[in-house]
């Protein structure tokens, strides 16, 4: 079969279970003026059973990533905007409610992405879903997934997370789609279930059939069809062969966090965070520190604006749970539509230059907090790095910059002294990248965000750009170029996450680009590990002027893997 790509390593064996989520089909009803009242409340009724299905889920659920996707769709839900359009539809245009709905969300969703609007390009596949399941629980119908009763390979042409967490998935030993992407909420939550998972398998639901004895390897991407005893045998000694070579004397987990080149640079793997849960997990993988830790968590369940102290409380638990030595770069909120708190109607944007007097006003209330908070905490931990996101001009960053330093002198005032902190800010997008040497001026270190700079690069909604997420294009590579030089030539370190980091076939590129420190999901810390002591590089005098020769996605592969000297071996943690 025709490969896809691993959204979670792992192997399993078992009998395919094949389901066909046939798209629902809503014809437009017209219905009387008499019938308005009835269809209006049928919609309230199925709204109102949707959210509560949603919460319940939401609170049996163990999973934070899983919890945050169904937050984002009771918000959407419940929107009042939303509500609005659809009881006009009925009340108005005669529509009946299950066309009010489907036409509602499609007509709004579509809207919104022409106008690019971050929020439906974030979350385009989960809010057509979720118009589904509405009209669904309206017509008192649900998809027709089979029920499971014993181990086995769940093939579906897609799957929401909603329909995966009504079927008892601890028989679901393994999942194999044929669309999805790395960073969608399925992805989320299948990985937080620990279930091997591949997506964008052509035809998987066609080709496989009911019953069908399924091998999947998710660590070398591979699926067998009624493999034979021996080639099972074969893939599960290589596997284990593969996993049992982490304790070989090549890297000690616990010991060997970074590597050192022959000319003393210090190459690290460092952890994406995102939640307080995961910090107890860091301990149990090899790692330099925290590259990413995303604050929105602490926002996320609020009514209204956590106080300073409530942050500081939480900051400070962080630093003090940390291992010695380690430090961590917390990113500053990135309220955007699709991370919105409760108490906000609106994204918050860090663009001063362009924001009204009111936007600015709301976001230097919200910075200031969560900076006083941050550096107090800050006293509390070998080092921290705070890092502004999605600050793209100049102006805005020099802004951020004066508030900053606003804050620190308040705090100094008060006799409070903050710990060890290097400012940074994130290149996520090309006009952060381009401006990438006035940046650095202001900066101790960089961090290039791939997925959203593919996305802003590539000019698309979020659910087509995270397919490429774990590609590279050439534009997006002269970006990485430009602003890894930028932050050479000022003495600033630079560092990179994103899906594109998890491939380790860009690994000897994004070296050879400069870039010294590899931020990763915390499951992927030992495999990177090992590739980066294993990584012996060749850079060729002509190499800037190949940079500059690339035209297609391949081109960039090609370069990558004429970089190495030898092959990187393969390890998976």
């Amino acid at each position: 079969m025709r490969d896809g790509f691993v959204i979670k390593e792992g192997i399993a064996c078992a009998p395919a279970i094949v389901f066909i989520n046939t798209p629902l089909h809503v014809e437009k009803t017209k219905i009387t003026a008499a019938e308005t009242a009835g269809e209006i409340a049928l919609y309230h009724d199925a709204r109102e059973k949707t959210r509560l299905y949603l919460e319940n889920e939401m609170r049996k659920t163990e999973s934070e990533d899983a919890r945050e996707f169904m937050e984002t769709s009771v918000m959407f839900l419940m929107d009042p905007y939303v509500e609005k359009q659809i009881t006009e539809l009925i009340s108005q245009d005669l529509f009946s409610a299950e066309s009010a709905i489907h036409h509602c969300y499609n007509s709004f969703v579509q809207e919104l992405l022409d106008n690019h609007d971050p929020f439906i390009m974030h979350n385009e596949y989960e809010i057509r879903n979720l118009a589904e399941h509405i009209i669904m629980t309206l017509k008192r119908k649900r998809p027709p997934i089979p029920e499971i009763t014993g181990d086995c390979i769940f093939v579906a042409n897609n799957l929401t997370p909603a329909q995966l967490l009504t079927v008892d998935n601890s028989h679901i030993k393994g999942v194999i789609l044929e669309d999805g992407n790395t960073n969608s909420h399925m992805a989320i939550v299948l990985r937080s279930l620990n279930i091997p998972t591949i997506f964008n398998v052509e035809n998987a639901s066609v080709i496989i059939k009911n019953g069908m004895n399924i091998l999947m390897d998710a660590y070398a991407n591979k699926i067998y069809l009624n493999p034979l005893e021996e080639l099972i045998w074969s893939v599960k000694k290589h596997v284990r062969e593969r996993i049992e070579s982490g304790n070989s004397n090549i890297v000690d987990p616990l010991i060997a966090r970074y590597k050192t080149t022959r000319t003393g640079e210090r190459i690290e793997v460092l952890a994406n965070i995102g939640s307080l849960a995961e910090i107890q997990d860091l301990k149990k993988y090899p790692s330099s520190g925290i590259g990413l830790f995303r604050t929105e968590f602490l926002f996320m369940n609020h009514t209204s604006d956590p106080t300073e102290e409530e942050q500081f409380g939480c900051y400070r638990k962080i630093m003090e749970s940390l291992p010695d030595r380690f430090a961590v770069t917390f990113r500053t909120f990135d309220f955007s539509a699709d991370k919105l708190p409760l108490y906000l109607s609106k994204p918050v944007h860090y663009n001063y230059t362009t924001g009204t007097d009111e936007d600015n006003l709301l976001l230097r209330d919200i910075i200031t907090t969560q900076l006083r908070a941050l550096m107090r905490a800050s006293a509390f931990g070998h080092q921290m790095r705070i890092m502004f996101p999605m600050a793209a001009e100049y102006e805005d960053f020099v802004h951020l910059m004066n508030i900053y330093q606003e804050s620190r002198e308040s705090l100094l005032r008060e006799g409070v002294r903050p710990g060890r902190i290097k400012i940074g800010v994130m290149i996520e997008t090309p006009a952060a990248a381009i401006m990438s040497e006035s940046l650095a001026g202001l900066v101790d270190f960089f961090s290039i965000g791939t997925n959203d700079l593919t996305r802003y690069t590539e000019t698309c909604s979020r659910e087509f750009a995270t397919r490429h997420n774990n590609d590279l294009s050439p534009a997006v590579v002269r970006l990485i170029a430009l602003a890894s030089e930028n932050a050479q030539k000022a003495g600033i370190p630079v560092s990179i996450c994103g899906e594109v980091v998890h491939e380790q076939k860009y690994l000897p590129l994004l070296y050879a680009l400069g870039i010294r420190s590899f931020s990763v999901a915390p499951f992927y810390l030992s495999s990177m590990l090992y590739a980066i002591h294993t990584l012996d590089v060749r850079i060729p005098r002509e190499f800037q002027e190949r940079i500059r020769s690339l035209r297609t996605r391949q081109d960039v592969i090609d370069l990558s893997a004429n970089l190495l000297k030898s092959p990187l071996p393969v390890k998976n943690p």
